[in-house]
């Protein structure tokens, strides 16, 4: 099971309480991001304000996508942790 999540740099906060439930978290300029390297994730969080973002609708059946738009930090971080143990 990768543990490392992905997070879009403007969701600091979001990253900040996945890293303090025990998860590895990167925090990212997902623009720069090719969806080969972000195969080495367990999940990626994205802002939700781009609809595709890089075409990762495409990546959604083998890596999760958890957009935060009107989520709490405690709802992704649950979220994450769900997705992370079903991947095993």
């Amino acid at each position: 099971m990768h543990q490392r999540v992905a997070v879009e740099r403007d969701l600091s906060a979001i990253g900040d309480h996945l890293a303090e439930n025990g998860l590895k978290v990167e925090r990212l300029d997902l623009t720069d991001m090719t969806p080969e390297r972000l195969q080495d994730y367990g999940a990626i969080v994205v802002s939700g304000q781009t609809t595709n973002f890089m075409g990762m609708e495409d990546l959604k059946a083998r890596l999760p996508v958890i957009e935060a738009a009107g989520k709490t930090a405690e709802e992704i971080t649950s979220m994450v942790k769900e997705r992370l143990q079903l991947q095993l």
